[in-house]
């Protein structure tokens, strides 16, 4: 056999085997693509989704006295609706309390769960705990825990707080 039909043959096969892939991609769609199954885009969304309540919770644990008009702020960033109200709502009593307890608190994370959720709302329930200093505590670091309900909304390409609860 000569060299060239050896090549042919070849490139036939190749070329087959690439014709076979486009027929397969062009039957199948977007399914055929890697990356873009419907379950990838649900663990995106749930990856999103955790994300921004770890952050959003860390933020609303966040207490500083001296720098409570920027950690306030954060927190507002990423509120909306009814939680975003009420927050609103107590800033001046919450800065008043922060700055004449010399409050000072740190925040963590233990763990995250989702309940229901869907394209632009979610339940989430977070165990997280804080190491707080102030006045009440006496200069000593005291570390508390907190399980909290978020009730989260989709804004924007966002997920931010609509409501927060604290729960047994």
């Amino acid at each position: 056999m000569k060299r060239t039909t050896i090549t042919n043959t070849a490139l036939a096969v190749v070329l087959a085997g690439l014709v076979a892939w486009l027929v397969l991609f062009a039957v199948n769609g977007s399914a055929a693509a890697p990356g873009s199954s419907p379950a990838e885009a649900r663990a995106k969304q749930y990856s999103d989704i955790t994300r921004a309540a770890r952050s959003e919770t860390l933020a609303f644990l966040a207490v500083d006295h001296t720098k409570m008009d920027e950690l306030t702020a954060r927190v507002l960033q990423g509120a909306t609706g009814e939680f975003k109200k009420q927050y609103q709502t107590s800033l001046k009593s919450l800065k008043d309390a922060a700055v004449s307890q010399e409050s000072v608190s740190k925040g963590h994370i233990d763990a995250v769960a989702l309940g229901d959720t869907d394209d632009d709302s979610a339940t989430v329930f977070v165990a997280a705990g804080s190491k707080v200093k102030n006045k009440g505590t006496k200069g000593k670091v005291e570390d508390r825990a907190w399980r909290m309900k978020l009730t989260m909304a989709k804004v924007d390409s966002r997920w931010l707080i609509s409501q927060l609860e604290f729960v047994g």
